[in-house]
């Protein structure tokens, strides 16, 4: 029973501490009677000649400073207060907001310097010359596709089996010089492959060889893997090799 009555007390004793209301009302109500505070702490009885508790009764019994006051200052701090706070969060918020456009509008009409101006036409320059050379490049790829396709129309007219494996080879080949004849730098590499090959040298121990370029050529079959990092060229890559030396 007594357990009880002391989980229930601590219950409203909890509710009351931590609920806004009680809170602020007893805040309201220590400001407005903070004379009985002073008074019960920090004045002793033999100074009023009499108890605290008649002195107390006798002198401050207002029911204005008991009850009314911190009732009504605690409406307004629960009500107005957050409204008023509120409002000025929402004004600093439009403040800042005036304060970046105001920025924005600034930096918007100041001159590029000289500096500035030519690293900005630099930058447009090297976008150009890009786009450029990607728009080759398509152009270049669309052309290969081309050639591929009207060979292979050319290849689904009636003839034999080898003579279609002939054309197709043909294609592949064609599409192969016009690639190294339109990138001169490509060709380059491809005739040191070559050479070293020839030479019967490592292509991966060697230096200055395109892994890449080796892989390409090796997915055409124009050369052939074996191992240890040497290659030989096929037969296919013997017929392109005179095609592109000519």
């Amino acid at each position: 029973m007594i357990d009880e009555l002391k989980k229930s007390l601590s219950a409203i004793l909890y509710e009351r501490t931590t609920s806004p209301f009680y809170g602020t009302l007893l805040i309201s109500w220590l400001i407005w009677n903070w004379k009985i505070v002073y008074l019960t702490v920090f004045i002793s009885e033999s100074s009023i000649n009499t108890d605290k508790i008649n002195y107390i009764i006798s002198n401050f019994n207002d029911i204005h400073c008991l009850l009314i006051y911190p009732l009504i200052s605690t409406i307004v701090l629960l009500t107005v207060v957050p409204f008023i706070s509120n409002g000025a969060y929402w004004l600093s918020l439009k403040f800042n907001k005036w304060k970046k456009d105001k920025k924005i509008a600034i930096e918007m009409k100041q001159l590029l310097t000289l500096e500035q101006s030519m690293e900005l036409r630099e930058q447009i320059a090297e976008q150009e010359e890009r786009f450029e050379k990607l728009l080759e490049n398509r152009n270049q790829e669309i052309k290969q596709l081309k050639v591929i396709i009207e060979n292979l129309s050319n290849v689904t007219q009636p003839g034999s089996g080898s003579s279609t494996k002939s054309k197709i080879e043909q294609s592949e080949l064609n599409v192969l010089l016009e690639k190294f004849e339109n990138n001169p730098k490509e060709r380059i590499l491809y005739e040191k492959i070559i050479q070293y090959i020839q030479s019967g040298y490592s292509l991966s121990d060697s230096n200055g060889i395109d892994s890449k370029l080796v892989a390409f050529l090796e997915s055409y079959d124009i050369i052939e893997n074996k191992g240890s990092g040497k290659f030989t060229l096929t037969e296919k890559g013997k017929s392109f090799n005179r095609l592109i030396m000519k």
